[in-house]
């Protein structure tokens, strides 16, 4: 399939403002590519590495390409008003080439948590110690692969509660990693969901390749009518968290958890606020680098 990748790039500070109007245009499958102040390889307690700017980006189908930009184009205009809006750069790709160049970018990620969680994609090998969860993930066209600090925060979280036994919802679950992560932290049942069709596709397959099928459920959509969960994962946006809030609430069980990350730390306030108002309690706030993250309970 022929592919044309949209870009744009951004300064730290602006890359939630990039990734809503990319969903303003319609745009669901956007991904944050990082520029690296410094080489860095991740260590087991090691500090994030600085961040300069980024790439947002999404891979589009060529016949949608033109109509994407335009919508992209207002969408930008309308955020960045009244300044200028970053420009859109375009490139022709094909499929294969971007599934095969993760190889070139994508390590074994160790997500230092009471129970560590390492991401391995499959061109790596890597002998588990002992408490470790290995997650196998074959990146595609959805994001999600550890490297990016609210997925490692969500991560980091979900080993907290106590996942053993619960029922989970992960909402927004793209690459499927955290529904994998909660079925392999002894979750009863995991329901995924998001409303991109690839990131369904790349969940499914994720979910099959770490043999958690019987546990997990990927369908896409967004939250559920009618379900009540212990757990909730939420790895979305600020403006998606707040928008969400009442439903996530339903969704959540008396007395259930809610893990909420995405969202810059300058928006935490806010985001607790929009939670703190549909009934959840605060119980512990993280931040790695710009990003931030919740645990709150009903």
């Amino acid at each position: 399939m022929a592919l044309v990748r949209i870009h744009i790039r951004v300064e730290v500070a602006d890359v939630e403002r990039a990734t809503d109007a990319f969903a303003a245009a319609g745009i669901a499958n956007s991904a944050v590519e990082w520029e690296i102040g410094e080489p860095h390889e991740e260590a087991f307690g090691a500090p994030p590495p600085r961040l300069e700017a980024a790439q947002v980006a999404a891979y589009i189908s060529a016949d949608r390409a033109a109509e994407s930009e335009t919508a992209l184009r207002r969408a930008l205009v309308a955020a960045w008003h009244p300044s200028t809006p970053p420009p859109i750069a375009r490139e022709s790709i094909k499929d294969r080439d971007w599934r095969t160049a993760w190889h070139d970018h994508f390590d074994i990620v160790r997500i230092p948590a009471k129970r560590p969680i390492i991401i391995r994609p499959p061109h790596k090998q890597y002998t588990p110690r002992s408490n470790e969860i290995v997650i196998d993930l074959a990146p595609g066209l959805a994001f999600g692969t550890g490297q990016h600090q609210s997925t490692r925060l969500a991560l980091k979280l979900l080993s907290q509660p106590g996942t053993a036994n619960k029922t989970v919802l992960d909402v927004g679950t793209g690459s499927g990693i955290l529904a994998v992560a909660a079925a392999k932290l002894g979750a009863s049942k995991v329901h995924a969901v998001d409303i991109d069709s690839l990131a369904a596709e790349a969940a499914q397959e994720t979910v099959r390749r770490n043999g958690v099928a019987d546990c997990v459920i990927v369908e896409e959509g967004s939250v559920p009518k009618g379900g009540r969960y212990d757990l909730v994962l939420a790895n979305l946006t600020a403006d998606l968290l707040q928008g969400l809030a009442a439903e996530l609430a339903v969704a959540t069980a008396p007395r259930g958890q809610l893990i909420a990350a995405g969202f810059l730390h300058t928006r935490q306030e806010e985001v607790a606020a929009a939670l703190s108002a549909v009934g959840f309690c605060h119980n512990r706030a993280e931040t790695e680098g710009e990003w931030g993250a919740l645990l709150g309970s009903r």
